[in-house]
């Protein structure tokens, strides 16, 4: 397949958030019962561990798992864009170990359970060796214990639990299978905390959050972080439509301010509630609402919401890959990287295994060897090749992985303002030394 037919399918796949089974330098597919593709890329083995570990071998499968429907598919359809790029990146510089990647492309459908029956799947069936995704930290929470238990390494790009720092150790082996390009929100709380001290200097503050970990982690973090006083901390269903008697709790007392933490489907709707209702109080929002689409069209309801937002590195190259900043949804290039970081894993460790992942991952993120970066899988790929170490920079900016598989990366704290989100102050590393 010629460089203008891949790159062309790639877009076709993106923009349309396929799911399904995707061999970009093979493209041998056909089209299965459920709706989504399967490929004759793989053995259909049930050997997480992988089976053929010399160079030239068989095709490597890797999978990927993303909100393409359901609460969050604003964002999948730009995560599996990207995570399929980067494998087309990947099989056009011949591939980890010079095999070829297949990509495996499933939809998470917002629902843990449906995600960890296709994670399990894609294991026995597909012989996936790693997983990128899941984006929610709620379905991260349920996928781990089935990457540990079946020793395939799992790199989210988008979970921030804290509850996750320490997920996917194996007792056996003591390897832990999970990590994430996407940063702890320990760091995320720290920095709510701060625009709530510090920029709307708030006496009172309630917080509001999604009813599942990511968003009752952080919520409590925050307030933990919060100096003045916490009047309460009130989760919030995904499965209603009216949320009256939610924003009566939240802001009974009269807070200051309101630190939120809550996705864009249901955000939409509280948000148009709250105006309607007249409750008052400053918004302090989590990363989860940064929605171009919701703060455009709710323009006048969220001027002045101050949002937090990991930084990122904004990379050129990256966004015109991906065919333009429209493209690049939120933690999308945490989902490139995270897939170039496991083939680099791959290539350093001489095999394609999940354990073999797992252990040379953090190796290939930091250190002082060669510095390669955005669609530079060839030149990493010699470096390792030649028996040097790297260090990769990616499209999310640097990924240095620490023991736990999960960067700690500078922030943003933006303002939505006409409609748009503003980037007000850099809060860099410097600021969370000592407070992680």
């Amino acid at each position: 397949m010629s460089e203008q037919t891949r790159r062309q399918m790639l877009k076709r796949l993106g923009a349309a958030g396929t799911v399904g089974v995707v061999s970009l330098a093979g493209c041998a597919q056909q089209e299965g019962s459920d709706g989504e593709t399967d490929t004759d890329g793989g053995d259909g083995s049930d050997d997480s561990e992988g089976s053929d570990d010399s160079s030239g071998g068989e095709p490597i499968t890797i999978g990927t798992i993303f909100p393409v429907t359901g609460t969050n598919s604003a964002y999948g359809g730009g995560h599996q864009k990207a995570a399929n790029l980067a494998v087309e990146e990947m099989n056009d510089a011949g591939g980890p170990l010079d095999r070829e990647v297949t990509v495996v492309n499933r939809d998470t459908e917002g629902n843990p359970s449906r995600a960890a029956q296709k994670f399990r799947t894609m294991i026995n069936e597909e012989g996936i060796v790693g997983l990128v995704g899941p984006y929610s930290s709620g379905i991260g929470t349920t996928l781990a214990p089935v990457a540990r238990d079946n020793r395939v390494t799992e790199v989210s790009n988008g979970n921030t639990s804290p509850a996750l720092a320490t997920a996917g150790v194996n007792e056996e082996n003591d390897v832990k299978y999970y990590g994430r390009t996407s940063p702890n929100d320990v760091q995320q709380a720290l920095v709510m905390g701060r625009i709530l001290n510090q920029r709307v200097e708030a006496e009172t503050a309630s917080f509001l959050y999604v009813d599942n970990p990511y968003g009752q982690g952080l919520a409590e973090r925050a307030s933990e972080n919060f100096d003045g006083e916490t009047l309460d901390l009130v989760g919030y269903s995904k499965q209603t439509n009216d949320y009256t008697s939610t924003l009566d709790a939240v802001f009974e007392g009269d807070p200051d301010a309101v630190g939120a933490v809550m996705y864009p489907g249901n955000g939409r709707t509280i948000l148009n509630q709250w105006d309607q209702g007249g409750y008052g109080g400053q918004w302090v929002a989590a990363e989860a609402i940064l929605s171009p689409q919701l703060l455009s069209d709710l323009s006048d309801i969220v001027e002045g919401m101050f949002i937090t937002s990991p930084q990122t590195a904004n990379s050129e190259t990256f966004i015109d890959n991906m065919g333009g900043e429209e493209a690049v949804t939120q933690f999308a290039p945490h989902a490139y990287d995270a897939t170039y970081l496991e083939g680099f894993a791959i290539q350093r460790a001489g095999e394609a295994s999940g354990t073999a992942i797992a252990e040379n991952i953090r190796s290939v993120s930091q250190g002082d060897g060669t510095t390669v970066g955005v669609g530079e899988f060839q030149a990493g790929k010699e470096a390792l090749a030649n028996g040097e170490s790297i260090n990769y920079e990616g499209a999310s900016g640097s990924v240095d992985l620490n023991e736990n598989l999960e960067p700690i990366v500078p922030y943003r704290i933006l303002q939505a303002s006409e409609g748009e989100a503003e980037v007000i102050e850099e809060v860099p590393l410097s600021y969370f030394e000592g407070k992680m």
